[in-house]
């Protein structure tokens, strides 16, 4: 059975949100007031997504996430959040985020973004990655360029759908599947706020000649 470990500093949020996942989904939930509490738990018990907080006491999500990525590095990590500003949406994925969800969403939502995580993909709320890349698009010099929000293997393939290779040719390049491709770019998609090539094609340029 699946397991999640929810992070969260708000007892009453996180006993609703934890009971809700057990009812629905029928996953095994673990849970975390603390900061502290969540990097234990990670520590001693194996879990196959941790859902976390952003806003906690004592460096809340984002320690952990650190922490994750250091002694936890194969566990998936999702933010659940209000709210996250632009520069926090960049330094969680350069700290290896699989997706960022608001808690004003629809539980369905946060739930379709977490099997995304679960099954291998990636899941952002398509506002937050849109903030994350505007601001890096109007602040180049505070903020990384919008490549960072995208991992070495999106950036190359994103690279070849702006020189025009369809999904079978770029599969071919890098020796992937046509499958796997696809699910390379619904994370492409998602990240970057666009729902096609040519929308893609466009951000992509804008993007570099705002940076040149």
């Amino acid at each position: 059975m699946t397991s999640i470990l929810v992070v969260d500093d708000h007892p009453f949020f996180l006993h609703g949100f934890s009971q809700y996942l057990k009812n629905i989904c029928d996953f095994t939930v673990d849970t975390a007031l603390s900061v502290e509490e969540a990097m234990r738990k990670l520590d001693s018990s194996p879990t196959d997504l941790a859902m976390l907080d952003l806003s906690m006491h004592n460096g809340g999500g984002m320690r952990v996430l650190r922490h994750m990525r250091i002694h936890n590095p194969d566990t998936p990590a999702m933010f659940l959040t209000v709210h996250i500003d632009p520069e926090q949406t960049i330094e969680a994925m350069r700290l290896g985020i699989k997706g960022i969800a608001l808690k004003d969403s629809d539980p369905e939502v946060i739930i379709t973004g977490m099997n995304s995580i679960l099954a291998g993909g990636t899941w952002f709320d398509s506002s937050v990655t849109e903030l994350a890349l505007q601001y890096s698009v109007d602040k180049p010099s505070r903020a990384f360029r919008s490549d960072d929000l995208l991992t070495k293997r999106e950036t190359e393939i994103v690279e070849l759908v702006c020189l025009g290779l369809r999904n079978r040719q770029i599969a071919d390049q890098c020796a992937l599947t046509e499958g796997t491709v696809k699910i390379h770019l619904n994370s492409v998609f998602r990240k970057l706020g666009v729902s096609s090539r040519a929308e893609l094609i466009v951000r992509r340029e804008g993007t570099r000649s705002t940076q040149n």
